[in-house]
């Protein structure tokens, strides 16, 4: 799934009539093998695509893109995106890191699925070639229900994050710390 945060906004994670968001839903969809939505949010716009190549024992192959792009003047704001990776009590997540960074993959068994491989892959600018400069992090944590996804994120935002791409001011961002948790709930 996806959160986005764009600074000096709200952590969001779901687009409702009350919440603010100008306009969301799909464009175009076939309700399983491919899909277009588009969420506009304050000069954000947000598009997600995906594509499923069926084959293999468990259904296909999914590939997913997310365009983010700001309408307006002005200089673009920074934007945190998170992708997030959940298993509903059953198998297990690994996160795969290049560089000791960026998080490349995140592998994992499941029962209905066997092994499996979520490969994320580096950002690029609107050629979809060149690639785009961006900072990374990633939170790692048990968690008593998926309920609580949004709760966990938000708990563990911090604004030490530095964004410094090259001949650009360096700027703080809000990402989320390498692990933790929520108050309260004992570590799992």
């Amino acid at each position: 799934g996806l959160m986005w945060l764009r600074h000096g906004g709200n952590l969001r994670h779901t687009s409702e009539q009350n919440d603010g968001v100008s306009r969301y839903g799909w464009l175009m969809h076939d309700g399983e093998n491919f899909g277009v939505q588009e969420i506009r949010d304050e000069g954000l716009l947000l598009r997600t695509e995906f594509v499923k190549q069926p084959g293999g024992d468990h259904g296909g192959d999914w590939s997913w893109r997310v365009t983010a792009k700001t309408e307006g003047k002005g200089p673009a704001p920074l934007l945190s995106l998170f992708f997030y990776v959940a298993t509903d009590g059953q198998g297990t997540l690994r996160p795969v890191l290049e560089n000791g960074t960026r998080l490349a993959a995140v592998a994992g068994t499941a029962e209905e699925l066997g092994d499996f491989t979520l490969t994320f892959l580096p950002p690029t600018g609107e050629d979809g070639e060149s690639p785009k400069y961006a900072s990374y992090n990633f939170l790692a944590a048990a968690l008593p229900g998926l309920h609580r996804l949004t709760d966990l994120v938000r708990h563990s935002l911090h604004e030490s994050s530095v964004f410094s791409p090259p001949g650009r001011p360096r700027r703080r961002f809000f990402g989320v710390s390498g692990t933790g948790g929520l108050p309260g709930e004992p570590p799992r």
